[in-house]
């Protein structure tokens, strides 16, 4: 199974973007108001360097997952027991995304459907993909649809400029500081910084190098841009306190398209790029999990097996989420914020990094 360095750098971009558009925004807006747009900034220059560590350390062990090189790094045991957060991690956002597809789907689209046949729909869409086509069916997805969802994103940006304020915007930094900025900052580079997946596909590309850590990083750069856009716009648009009522304000501005009395009801294609951008990240988080686990276990050529156990599991634990139904802010703030984001994605790659540093630094001597 191979991708190339372009159906990563989609991957990536699509892996990013999606929830990142309609589910954080809510949090940065309340936080920094006005000033969300510098929170949008810092969260993509943090993203960056989270991004770049873990492109680093991968790129010491360019055919070995995190899996395999965390036991090279560190032992059998020690290797074995540090990847254990990025399992549950794994499980956690499939969880949630679904939960959040669940109650998107239901609030817009399909009121009285039961939310096992909606759950269920789309894990047996990412089931067939995953095991089937592996990692190379989703790279061809990512490369086919992501230009396309780029478009449409434009579309969207252009056609919503009528309604643009700039005043909105102002004052600048004066009724915030600098605290309320860096915390705003919190919830996008949270899900920015899940570019950490790349410790599990980089092995999976056809040469890993030097491009490869490029198209990780312009992703990653692309899809902060696209971001720090949509903020601007929503705040434009709203304002700060209405957009920080809204649940999805990004897909409440595009409802708000009207042009020359034909073209409205764009929010049915905002829609679009959110499905497949869920689609491409719940496709891409199973595959590792199962992947990942099989590589765990030490029985690799079993991942397809393991993922009989993952999938039916996910459905479990979403349906549990959705019964007990906490508040995703609360959730974002008290466990992805609070531990996944300093644990996960910047503790845990740094430290093998400079483990790994110092390995090589006494086998030199």
């Amino acid at each position: 199974m191979k991708i190339n360095n372009r159906q990563l750098f989609w991957m990536i971009l699509m892996l990013e973007i999606g929830i990142n558009l309609l589910i954080t925004m809510t949090a940065t807006i309340q936080s920094a108001k006005q000033d969300s747009w510098i929170s949008y900034i810092l969260a993509g220059v943090m993203g960056l360097v989270i991004t770049y560590v873990a492109a680093k350390l991968s790129s010491r062990y360019p055919r070995q997952t995190l899996i395999e090189y965390s036991v090279a790094i560190l032992g059998k045991w020690a290797g074995k027991l540090i990847v254990i957060p990025f399992f549950l991690q794994w499980f956690w956002v499939m969880s949630l995304i679904l939960r959040d597809e669940f109650l998107f789907i239901r609030l817009n689209v399909l009121y009285k459907t039961p939310a096992w046949v909606i759950i269920g729909t789309m894990i047996g869409v990412v089931f067939y993909t995953v095991y089937h086509g592996g990692i190379e069916a989703i790279g061809r997805v990512s490369e086919l649809w992501g230009p396309i969802l780029m478009v449409i994103l434009v579309l969207t940006f252009g056609l919503t400029a009528n309604n643009l304020n700039w005043p909105m915007l102002l004052p600048v930094y004066a009724d915030t500081g600098l605290g309320p900025i860096v915390e705003g900052a919190l919830a996008p580079v949270s899900l920015l910084g899940e570019a950490v997946l790349l410790m599990m596909l980089f092995p999976f590309v056809e040469h890993p190098g030097k491009e490869t850590r490029k198209a990780l990083l312009l992703a990653v750069a692309f899809s902060a841009v696209l971001l720090l856009l949509g903020v601007l716009w929503v705040i434009m648009t709203f304002g700060p306190e209405v957009s920080g009522r809204l649940q999805f304000p990004f897909f409440e501005m595009v409802k708000l398209v009207y042009l020359m009395e034909f073209i409205q009801n764009m929010d049915i294609f905002v829609m679009a790029v959110w499905l497949v951008s869920i689609f491409v990240k719940l496709s891409i988080v199973m595959f590792i999990t199962s992947y990942g686990a099989a590589q765990w276990t030490g029985k690799i050529r079993s991942w397809k097996k393991v993922l009989w156990g993952v999938a039916p599991l996910t459905f479990i634990l979403t349906l549990l989420v959705i019964t007990l139904n906490p508040p995703a802010g609360l959730l974002l703030k008290s466990v992805w914020i609070r531990y996944v984001l300093p644990v996960n994605m910047v503790a845990i790659p740094l430290f093998l990094l400079v483990v790994s540093s110092i390995r090589k630094k006494v086998k030199r001597q």
